[in-house]
Parts: structure tokens; sequence; C-alpha cells
């Protein structure tokens, strides 16, 4: 609770802690008083004093919730990327993980797993180490950044391609891309694993010379699946729209990554 000016209020800072001080009918965020269960003015539950019961009680809660809809939102979006995001455009939201919650959650596993794996810094050349090192550092300090390429990347197609199909606006379109990106970021996870348990270099090298194979071709099955069916379009009809959309987010994201590694180049350069 604050005083005059922002200052804690003197009250707070000398009261002792009391099972007497909880149970006075006072909200202990913003000091105005309680009828209810939460507060008035600022919408506080009515805070009671912590013990162990609580606490492990309210971090289980919150640690399921977490782990069971993301879980959830994953293994949906898997086979259904699409569905997922038209469910979550025309209202059903409670059943799936909010899509900027669900793709902040992959990225931070992807990266932990890139650092973790060495995956920049295993290379044939010895004496570009320290040069791919610090390409390493700014890649992960900008991860954010590059892992929404994809993202930028699958919009901008859908819009080129499917223009105002099912009349969707831009942030409905964006969630799709979002939900496909973190199917796509989940599965590159999936791919880093074997580099935690192998780290010869040339086994490295050679996952990245397989990767850069398949990782594009699922990216790109990913993005189509969830264009068919997030517009509502079928594979035998439609699939000349649904090629060409698929061919120019590949391209739109070639392009994106290339100016991305650029400005790394240029930043690492400086």
């Amino acid at each position: 609770m604050l005083g005059k000016g922002g200052a804690p209020d003197p009250a707070v800072s000398a009261a002792a802690v009391s099972n007497a001080w909880f149970q006075q009918k006072t909200c202990r965020n913003c000091g105005k008083a309680m009828a209810d269960t939460y507060c008035g003015g600022c919408g506080q539950k009515a805070a009671q004093r912590f013990v162990w019961r609580d606490i492990r009680t309210e971090s289980w809660d919150r640690l399921r919730l977490f782990e069971l809809k993301s879980v959830q939102t994953l293994g949906r979006l898997v086979v259904a990327p699409g569905t997922v995001a038209r469910d979550y455009v025309l209202g059903r939201r409670a059943a799936y993980m909010h899509p900027l919650k669900l793709l902040v959650a992959t990225v931070a596993i992807l990266v932990l797993l890139l650092a973790g794996s060495q995956y920049f810094s295993v290379y044939a050349d010895v004496d570009r180490d320290a040069v791919v090192k610090r390409m390493a550092s700014q890649v992960l300090a900008y991860s954010n950044w590059s892992f929404s390429l994809g993202i930028l990347a699958i919009v901008v197609a859908a819009r080129l391609t499917f223009r105002n199909r099912l009349r969707y606006n831009m942030i409905e379109v964006t969630v799709l891309a979002i939900y496909c990106q973190s199917v796509v970021l989940a599965f590159i996870s999936v791919n880093l694993l074997p580099t935690l348990i192998w780290h010869d270099p040339d086994t490295i090298l050679a996952h990245k010379a397989a990767s850069q194979v398949y990782v594009p071709a699922l990216k790109t099955l990913v993005v189509a699946v969830g264009y068919r069916q997030f517009y509502l379009l079928s594979w035998r009809s439609d699939w000349p729209r649904l090629l060409s959309a698929s061919m120019m987010f590949l391209a739109i994201n070639w392009v994106l990554l290339r100016v991305y590694a650029w400005a790394i180049l240029w930043l690492v350069n400086r």
C-alpha cells in the first residue's frame, strides 16, 4: 500500500506480521475497505497469511495449468495448426493456450537448447571459432527477432495469396502464423535433442547438413496444412493456391533470414 507521492505507507512498513493483520476487512494492496472476497477498488482477492500448504498448492496449480495448456495445445497443433487457429479466432479460447504465451515458451526452450548444445560453436575451421561465438551471442541476444521472421513470412504469404478469404483481418491471420511458428519451433527443439548427447564436431556438422534439408521441408508442410485448415481449402481442388502460398512463404522466409544474417554480421564486425 502506497502513501502520498507513491511512497510506502508507514502503517504497512511498521506492521507486525500476524493473523490479526490479515483478518481485518481491508485490502492489503490498495488500502480500501472490503465487503467481499475481492476488493472493489483494485480487484485483488483478500490476502491470507502464507503457510506451506498454500504455497505448495498455488505453485502446483499454476505449473499444472501451464503444462496442461501448453502440452494440450501443442499436441493439437501438431496435426491441426489451422483448425486450432480458426477455433481460437472464432472464440474458443479457454481450450487453448494463448498464442503469444505459447510462442514465448517455445522460443525460451529453443534458446536454452541452442546454448546447451554448442550448436553454433562447432565448426571445422577452428580459426573462425571466435567469430562464430560472437555471432552466436548476437543470434541468442536477438533470438526473439530471428524466430519471429517465420511469423512475418507466413502472414505476408497468406495475405498475398488468399487476400480477404473468409474475411480474416491481419491480427487473425497473425494468430495462425504464431501457432504455426510455435509448432515449427517445437519440432526444431526436438531435432536438437541428439546434439545434447553427442557433442562430437563431426556428428554436429552432419546433423546441421541433414537439418538444412528436412527442416525447411517440415516448415513448409506445417504452413501448408495450417493454410488449408485455416482457410477451409481442399487439397484436391485448391492445391495450386496452397502450393503457391507455401513457395511464397519459403521465398520470403529465405530473404528475411539472409537479411537477418547480414545484420548479425554487421553487428559482429562493428
